[in-house]
């Protein structure tokens, strides 16, 4: 809303100095890059979901596979939301507390240790460019298959003439 409204009032010559339009210009730029910075860096933990969800599942619950998730709190919830998906929600809130994490640490950890760390390569390439991730296993399909067990045959279990519904 504010971009839009800058460049309403640059092209209406709506400005009474030039300190204002470069002003408006600057705060303009800064929340157009922070709204594609949250975008990128939405994307890149949707990708460390996926990967984590997928070894959870595969693997069992291990804590060396959330210690890889403990740099941020965007980390960490994609973390425990990929654990809450696989019911082992309550062991990973229990580790991340144990480690002293709680839900108002917001900055990362690498901030206070170096805070030069912001303009590495990797930092960038770790936060906002992950690559994409090809789920291995495919939890939709996981999905439709355990209510379809119930709703295939219409309240009737394979070789039974009672209808009965299975519980899966």
């Amino acid at each position: 809303m504010f971009a839009i409204n800058f460049i309403r009032r640059v092209v209406h010559h709506e400005y009474p100095s030039f300190i204002w339009k470069l002003f408006d210009l600057m705060a303009a730029v800064f929340f157009i890059t922070n709204c594609i910075l949250a975008e990128l860096d939405a994307w890149s933990r949707f990708q460390s979901y996926k990967q984590l969800k997928d070894h959870l599942y595969l693997n069992g619950y291990n804590e060396r596979l959330l210690r890889t998730m403990m740099k941020s709190m965007c980390q960490r919830q994609a973390a425990l939301e990929a654990a809450d998906e696989l019911g082992m929600g309550a062991e990973c809130r229990l580790f991340f507390n144990r480690k002293s994490y709680r839900r108002y640490h917001l900055i990362p950890d690498f901030i206070f240790e170096n805070p030069a760390a912001l303009v590495s390569g990797y930092f960038w390439r770790s936060t906002f460019f992950v690559p994409y991730y090809n789920p291995k296993v495919d939890f939709c399909a996981i999905e439709f298959l355990k209510h379809s067990a119930c709703d295939s045959k219409p309240g009737l279990r394979k070789g039974s003439t009672k209808k009965t519904r299975s519980k899966i």
